[in-house]
């Protein structure tokens, strides 16, 4: 996209869908190969073809730490570096290459300076600079890359970014992930008219620019924010108007007063979140039961939200957002440390859900037939089934024909719960109960296992 190589013939498809396309046509075809890397998925090139691809590029193409050293050619237009290099007269080598589209580069150290590279590179289409650390500002000369489409500066450690950057009215793409000393953003951002991308994953603003959500073609990844305290400091209605992806978290709802808020945040409509967190702080709650539950019922999420955490809430009670009206899509659920909740509402309706987390709820006494809906069939999906930190607990009631897909269940310092565990799981794999005192007598034939493990 940053190079305009998107062809769209559909004015229905957007530039990512086309460019999805073409990346799954290019899969399809072994031009990339999956592969999993640190516990994430990646895709990279066969050996023989990337040779290949580089013989076709000629001298497109120029890899500093991979390509033969010497001058780089003046028809090259991508620049790369694969190392960390210190040496300035690696950089000067760049000086010919004046219409370069493109600078991939993993430091800045010892090297041309960011000022010096505005200068001599005017046609730059894409710019990255990730995990610069010593990359501390940018200058007020990046306004002069005009044809500027797509900017990196994540993992770097700049404090604030130049009003010149809104010039760059042809900027697609602007990625700010982790700049853990960045906390604002140029309140002319909603200038750029042509940004489609915006992320700020592991970055934490004290407020965003009031009319950015005007950017109408604008997807936002925003990893978390903290609610503050006065007027200028970032409130939940910020959020309202942006398009929101993958995962939120919201922290400090404590500091909301009037619970009609959250319905500003318009989560509901936000169907391209993935993963949900909603954390109060206790110790500076007020413990206005009925104003949170109210909250936390304003901040219903969408349909097609899969993973919700839930922390530190003080309700006594859970709304009825958290039922399988509203939430038909979720697969993990988490609720930590809500220390004031004496009901648990009813998650086994949930029928897609397979991670479930009860953690820190000590008012709850008993899990009765309501935990459950009333459904012959309650938690048909469910895998992993973990309770911990249940100081009140005594009573578990347990249906037939419950947890038919149960394969980890763990009960961790429950010290008042006695009774027995569901007694028909017939996939379970992994039992773990830990400082359950009134369990002590449980044998594991009170459960049905076929080479699992169990741990008492």
């Amino acid at each position: 996209m940053a190079q305009n190589f998107l062809q769209c013939s559909k004015h229905s498809e957007s530039p990512e869908e086309i460019g999805e396309q073409y990346f799954n046509d290019l899969l399809s075809r072994s031009f990339f190969q999956q592969s999993i890397w640190h516990n994430r998925t990646c895709f990279l090139m066969h050996d023989l073809l990337n040779d290949l691809a580089k013989y076709v590029s000629g001298e497109m193409c120029y890899r500093l730490g991979v390509d033969r050293p010497g001058s780089i050619p003046t028809t090259t237009r991508h620049f790369s570096m694969t190392k960390n290099l210190v040496e300035y007269d690696e950089y000067r080598i760049l000086c010919d290459a004046k219409r370069l589209r493109t600078v991939q580069a993993i430091s800045m150290y010892g090297g041309m300076s960011i000022q010096e590279l505005i200068s001599n590179f005017k046609c730059l289409r894409l710019l990255s600079f990730p995990n610069c650390s010593n990359l501390k500002e940018e200058p007020d000369s990046i306004a002069d890359l005009i044809h500027l489409r797509s900017l990196d500066l994540s993992g770097t450690n700049i404090i604030r970014l130049p009003d010149s950057i809104c010039s760059l009215y042809n900027l697609q793409v602007l990625m700010l992930n982790d700049c853990i000393l960045l906390k604002e953003l140029p309140s002319t951002m909603h200038e750029l008219s042509n940004l489609r991308r915006l992320e700020l994953m592991m970055t934490t603003l004290r407020k965003v620019p009031v009319l950015l959500g005007k950017l109408k073609n604008l997807q936002v990844w925003w990893g978390g924010f903290e609610v503050g305290k006065r007027s200028s400091e970032f409130s939940i209605q910020q959020i309202g108007e942006l398009d929101l992806h993958e995962n939120l978290s919201i922290s400090n709802l404590e500091n909301i007063v009037d619970p009609c808020d959250g319905l500003t945040s318009d989560l509901k409509n936000k169907t391209h979140l993935v993963g949900l967190r909603l954390a109060w702080d206790l110790k500076r709650n007020n413990e206005d039961s009925i104003k949170e539950r109210e909250l936390l019922e304003n901040l219903q999420p969408s349909r097609h939200l899969e993973h919700l955490l839930i922390t530190s809430y003080c309700g006594t009670q859970f709304p009825g957002c958290l039922s399988d009206k509203f939430l038909l899509n979720m697969v993990s659920l988490r609720l930590y440390n809500c220390k004031y909740c004496q009901w648990l509402p009813s998650l086994g309706l949930l029928t897609f859900l397979k991670h479930l987390e009860i953690d820190g709820l000590e008012q709850i006494e008993k899990i009765d037939v309501d935990f459950y809906g009333n459904s012959f069939s309650a938690f048909a999906s469910l895998e992993t089934l973990i309770f911990n930190d249940m100081k009140e607990w005594e009573e578990w009631q347990c249906i037939t024909g419950a947890f038919p897909s149960l394969k980890a269940l763990s009960v961790t310092d429950c010290p008042k719960l006695r009774g027995h565990l569901p007694e028909h799981l017939p996939h379970i794999r992994i039992l773990s109960i830990d400082r359950c005192e009134q369990l002590v007598t449980l044998t594991p034939k009170a459960v049905e296992i076929e080479d699992g493990d169990i741990f008492i």
